[in-house]
């Protein structure tokens, strides 16, 4: 006769409760203590998980349900045994399913704290109140951690990097902290401005991210770091720990500030790995709108579309759309330095004749849109009084049904008209994303230098300044010698705010 092996599942619902030993020692103790009065044998794996009950895809519990039925398929005897119900789980479907499961493997359920085997009755109420239980848990930490986010406490959990836990004083608990506060973690802390610092000074965030992926354990604060995560930290505000976070702040914000200048940059125009190539982000294919990156092929430099790449997602399946470096690129540089040549002849004394246009388009008159907008206002007035004189004299008698009707249908179509409008007058954003004339043309001096260098990388931030996107087009033969192009350049608020009083500028001088 085979002796009875029990299979022990352990499990707390987070991984601070298991740094802190709450209560898997003890359950695994009690566990042990009831197989061994019994006289089972121990099963040589202990199966624990450190997660959530309301979770199926635990793996040492789906690893003790393979267990339990392979060991039946091999005709031995095994019960799983559990300190209480509700930790083999929180969710009562699964909780019917499983031990519906193991009722036809034949194997027995335990439970030290419960009394042993317990019935189906038994079970499903202990599971429903197991169920029921977690999720008014879930609703007060929940409103626990909200309640200590509005007081500007972070809330608990894995500490975000650069930071740890410590014990909050008796001050901050009275101040309403949870039991832990975040401090700075003097290992991994210096890491993580430097991280910051790394993009701020030009280093793309993916490449920053294979840095962090070369430090010591001991600096990532035993984190992995993948690309994603790095990606969230360079975004969180976390780190400037603005008002109400009672947490010292790791970046100043303007650091974080140009961190996320970096970021949205490279979304609007992707940092080079080669800088080989003048217009790579600034390109856009003509014929499927994609963008456009330097390839060099056969010893010939182009710019070709990337829509060959994208696969189904692409517009124009498999576009190949292609045009020479050498033909595209002078068709940008020659508008862009005709520009700032222009706007480096301005003088002192054009200048302040230009401060008053330029200041128009920094600040456009708030007034722009109040005339229609007070016309669509006055039109939806008078339509909401037409409609409510014909329902008195509709009630009164005075009106039959289709001549109120009539009334109501122009009213109401008179009220849309007014009310598309409304939603159509927008007032202009104020200009404010315009530095000040005087600044801009303090900083032209610096745009030539970069524009005449031979450095593509300062060429190229020159172009992020004032060009937003260049589309090329083919113009007489497709390929050959006598290929030629054109180029519609759109201009940047700033490049174009420049070109409007540049051209006036231009004018004065010729005068």
């Amino acid at each position: 006769m085979s002796v009875t092996t029990a299979l022990i599942y352990t499990r707390v619902s987070t991984e601070e409760q298991a740094r802190e030993g709450l209560s898997l020692e003890a359950q695994l103790a009690e566990c042990r203590r009831y197989a061994a009065a019994r006289g089972w044998a121990i099963g040589r794996d202990d199966y624990c998980d450190v997660q959530s009950g309301r979770r199926d895809d635990r793996p040492h519990y789906q690893r003790l349900l393979a267990d339990v039925r392979a060991a039946r398929a091999a005709g031995r005897s095994v019960v799983v045994l559990v300190a209480a119900l509700d930790r083999f789980g929180r969710r009562l479907l699964e909780r019917v399913r499983a031990r519906d499961e193991l009722k036809r493997l034949g194997v027995a359920v335990h439970s030290v704290r419960d009394g042993g085997e317990v019935s189906d009755l038994v079970s499903n109420i202990l599971a429903s109140v197991a169920e029921e239980e977690s999720r008014r848990l879930g609703e007060r930490v929940a409103a626990a951690k909200r309640h200590a986010g509005a007081q500007g406490w972070h809330e608990w959990g894995w500490p975000p990097w650069g930071y740890r836990w410590r014990p909050a004083t008796a001050e901050e608990r009275g101040q309403g902290s949870p039991r832990s506060v975040l401090e700075f973690d003097p290992l991994a802390a210096p890491y993580v401005r430097q991280l910051f610092e790394r993009v701020a000074g030009g280093t793309s965030a993916r490449k920053a991210a294979e840095w962090v992926a070369t430090l010591p354990e001991w600096a990532r604060g035993g984190r992995r770091l993948a690309w994603p995560v790095v990606r969230r930290i360079l975004a969180s505000p976390v780190y400037l720990a603005a008002p109400p976070a009672r947490w010292p702040p790791l970046v100043e914000p303007a650091l974080f500030g140009e961190v996320q200048r970096r970021i949205r940059g490279h979304q609007v125009h992707p940092h080079q790995a080669t800088g080989h190539f003048l217009l790579t982000g600034f390109l856009r294919c003509p014929r499927c709108g994609g963008r456009m990156c330097g390839r060099s092929a056969w010893g010939r430099p182009s710019y070709q579309c990337t829509g060959d790449v994208r696969g189904a997602g692409a517009p124009v399946l498999r576009c190949r759309w292609f045009a020479g470096t050498a033909l595209v690129d002078p068709l940008v540089r020659e508008p862009v330095g005709a520009l700032l040549g222009a706007v480096l002849r301005i003088d002192d004394r054009l200048q302040r004749r230009l401060e008053q246009a330029w200041e128009r388009l920094r600040h456009p008159e708030a007034g722009r849109g109040e005339g229609r907008r007070a016309a669509a206002e006055r039109a939806a007035a008078q339509a909401r009084e037409r409609l409510r004189v014909a329902a008195l004299r509709f009630v009164d008698g005075e009106l039959d049904r289709a001549g109120y009707e009539l009334v109501r249908e122009r009213a109401e179509a008179d009220l849309d008209a007014a009310g598309l409008e409304l939603a159509a007058v927008v007032e202009p954003e104020p200009g404010a994303h315009l530095p000040p004339l005087g600044k801009v043309l303090g900083r032209a001096e610096g745009w030539v230098a970069d524009w005449r260098s031979a450095s593509l990388a300062e060429q190229r931030a020159v172009l992020a300044e004032l060009v937003d996107v260049v589309v090329p087009a083919r113009v007489g033969a497709a390929r050959g010698p006598g290929v030629r192009y054109e180029v519609a350049i759109g201009w940047t608020a700033l490049g174009e705010a420049l070109r409007e009083v540049v051209g006036g500028a231009s004018r004065e001088l010729v005068g």
